[in-house]
């Protein structure tokens, strides 16, 4: 087998099932549209929790609501690839991280104007903590970016003694953002379960993509930062 087919072969092993699950992430969707029945029980899911509303529990929704919005998470995504260039001094490594956590977090803009499920009833909830008129819920945005970041957080962290306690933050993160989604009654439980599953398959195959037709150049063109022109200011050794 020669050295240029095994990226291709490489890249096909993981985009081909990640496509795949993304696919059922959308053809899921265009289900849900169409089941008014299993909608309605949702929406009867989401009184019931409005009715459970607590003053510490909205706090930390509400909190959770904007730390993952899209301006924060625009910021929180640029100095995430600021922190990763001072911590490996490599150029390449920061772009990895955003590319990672950007462009799956982009995407799921697309699948909700492919699917377009409208978002719940809030005005009906007993307790509605905010209001989001129109607009669409699946996936939800908020849940994707915070398993998106998770993710990304992971990748550029391998072989990290510390990495243990940063799949269980992860998970704690990403499952928190979902609940805090539902807690508000601002998506069905369906939506935030669909941006877990559409995350975990975006960063593969946006990871897969990078492998074979990024990594190789920017290895090249990219510098680390150790082998900047130091301006006169002498390397830490």
């Amino acid at each position: 087998m020669s050295a240029g087919i095994r990226p291709v072969i490489r890249f096909a092993r993981t985009a081909g099932p990640a496509a795949l699950v993304l696919a059922v992430v959308v053809a899921a969707g265009f289900a849900l549209v169409s089941a008014s029945g299993w909608t309605a029980r949702e929406m009867g899911f989401l009184r019931s929790v409005s009715l459970l509303h607590n003053p510490a529990l909205d706090w930390s929704a509400l909190a959770i609501n904007r730390l993952f919005g899209p301006p924060m998470a625009s910021l929180i995504i640029l100095l995430g690839a600021i922190t990763v260039a001072g911590v490996t001094r490599r150029l390449d490594r920061a772009a990895y991280f955003f590319v990672m956590v950007a462009v799956p977090w982009l995407g799921n803009e697309v699948v909700k104007m492919i699917v377009h499920r409208p978002r719940p009833d809030i005005p009906s909830l007993a307790h509605p903590l905010i209001f989001e008129p129109g607009g669409l819920g699946y996936p939800s945005g908020h849940t994707t970016f915070a398993t998106c970041l998770m993710i990304g957080v992971l990748l550029v962290t391998r072989g990290s003694r510390w990495r243990p306690f940063l799949v269980a933050a992860g998970a704690v993160v990403s499952l928190a953002t979902a609940a805090s989604r539902v807690y508000l009654g601002v998506h069905y439980p369906t939506d935030v379960t669909a941006s877990i599953v559409y995350s975990i398959a975006a960063v593969a195959a946006v990871n897969a993509l990078w492998n074979l037709l990024a990594m190789p150049h920017l290895s090249r063109r990219l510098p680390v930062a150790d082998e900047l022109p130091n301006r006169g200011v002498p390397h830490a050794r």
